[in-house]
């Protein structure tokens, strides 16, 4: 049996997953760069409840940044390589359960992982983890075996 919708809906969701891949890759580019530290500063100057947050220490923020950027970065590559190994499963129809579970799990976690930046790629993975365990493979004609009475 053809898995192509599957394998369609995981590649879909697997470039929806590149999205989160390349916002973390431009975050941590520019997050030394001394001309956004500056333009951030100046944001937090003037921002309307700029008197009630205080000091902020600029070193902190952007090392919290570099440190978000990573995680999102690694849960989007991992979530990616999930897409790959099911594609694999479904090719040629090996493993569609195996590779139904491994979608519909990596599209809840990775989705929470991504902290919301993967969720339409994480329906997609859902959707395609569903189908995948719920259509059923054509059983050969020959593989059916017949009792004479």
């Amino acid at each position: 049996m053809k898995r192509t919708a599957e394998i369609i809906l995981t590649v879909v969701g697997m470039v929806l997953y590149g999205l989160p891949v390349l916002l973390s890759t431009i975050l941590l580019n520019v997050k030394d760069n001394p001309e956004v530290r500056r333009e951030i500063e100046r944001g937090l100057q003037t921002a309307p409840n700029a008197d009630q947050m205080g000091a902020v220490n600029m070193d902190q923020m952007m090392d919290f940044l570099g440190s978000f950027a990573t995680f999102i970065l690694v849960a989007a590559l991992i979530s990616i390589g999930l897409g790959i190994l099911s594609i694999v499963f479904l090719k040629g129809d090996k493993k569609p359960k195996a590779a139904g579970i491994i979608l519909i799990v990596t599209a809840v976690l990775m989705t929470f992982g991504t902290v919301g930046f993967g969720l339409f790629a994480g329906v997609a993975y859902l959707i395609a983890g569903i189908v995948a365990l719920v259509r059923k493979s054509k059983q050969n004609t020959e593989d059916v075996q017949t009792v004479d009475v």
